[in-house]
């Protein structure tokens, strides 16, 4: 992992860095049955998307971060801030750890609540932290790639920030129409009866952070390219991916091809948002219909689109 410098040539690691990376992160992961090798890989992982995440403008930070604002609403400690777990989900939860637990298995759900809880106070301090300039950095330029997808979580994120519920029309920006994922980025992977995946289809057993597009992702941006569906329900966008990158370039095909995104919490459509009134209810992704049946706090628009939806489970 790298470690900034001060001009006098003393080194400034974070407590981050030194304690939870170097430390109590490895010594979670090997007691947990990963190799030291393995613990130390996602260890530096850990610390350089941290130090990524530190190096953003806040208001690249807060859209960053908006995806995953709805699935942490149980997250522990509870009474940190929604932005700070948030924070720890881009930071650790959807890092290489993702791979210890989906493909694996030596992380239960239990490994990773300890895992983000500990990483949040030190987390914290780093973010709060003057920003330290790295050179580049792999979470920025979303904004850019993929304009639509951005817009629309930005609409989001002022929505939030703005008042506790409700509508909000925003400018869907123009641009060339995305195209599928070339060949060599496809993956076939195993699937599981166990989670339901979108359009009443089996979801599929693979690395949330995987680069690559598996056959159901793909079947799903076929269906909306071709028309034959307009509504993608998600228990939560992270059902896309966990890669920020990934998770951008498939939200931004589906709005440009007209899509509208029903997740637990949150309607996304091109020109549109809208957002459950807080407190939010908590992502299901064995079973997300428990979610779409809970209709407090939703807009008009969103009770009645997910209302519609529940028909088809």
């Amino acid at each position: 992992m790298s470690i900034a410098v001060d001009s006098d040539g003393a080194s400034s690691e974070s407590s981050f860095e030194r304690d939870f990376c170097s430390e109590m992160l490895p010594r979670l992961l090997v007691k947990a049955g990963a190799s030291r090798e393995k613990a130390d890989l996602v260890a530096r992982d850990v610390a350089g998307r941290a130090q990524a995440t530190a190096a953003l403008p806040a208001e690249y930070f807060d859209v960053l971060i908006t995806p995953f604002l709805e699935e942490v609403t149980q997250h522990r400690p509870i009474n940190a801030p929604a932005w700070l777990r948030a924070a720890v989900v881009v930071v650790v939860r959807n890092s290489s750890l993702e791979e210890l637990h989906a493909l694996n298995g030596l992380l239960g759900n239990r490994d990773i609540a300890a895992i983000t809880e500990a990483a949040t106070v030190p987390l914290r301090v780093l973010l709060e932290a003057p920003a330290q300039p790295i050179g580049l950095n792999p979470l920025a330029g979303l904004d850019v790639r993929y304009p639509r997808a951005w817009a629309c979580m930005a609409a989001l994120s002022d929505l939030m920030a703005a008042s506790h519920e409700g509508e909000i029309n925003y400018e869907s920006p123009h641009g060339p129409m995305p195209m599928l994922p070339r060949s060599d980025e496809l993956v076939q992977v195993r699937e599981s009866s166990a989670i339901k995946g979108v359009n009443r289809a089996n979801a599929v057993v693979a690395s949330a952070v995987d680069p690559r597009f598996d056959q159901a992702l793909i079947g799903l941006m076929k269906q909306i390219q071709a028309g034959a569906a307009e509504v993608v329900p998600l228990s939560a966008l992270s059902r896309l991916s966990r890669s920020s990158e990934k998770q951008f370039r498939v939200l931004d095909f589906l709005l440009a091809h007209n899509a509208t995104v029903l997740t637990t919490n949150y309607l996304l459509s091109p020109g549109a948002v809208a957002v459950r009134e807080r407190p939010f209810v908590k992502p299901d992704s064995y079973n997300p219909v428990v979610g779409w049946r809970k209709e407090r706090g939703l807009s008009p628009a969103h009770r009645d689109l997910a209302r519609e939806i529940r028909k088809l489970f």
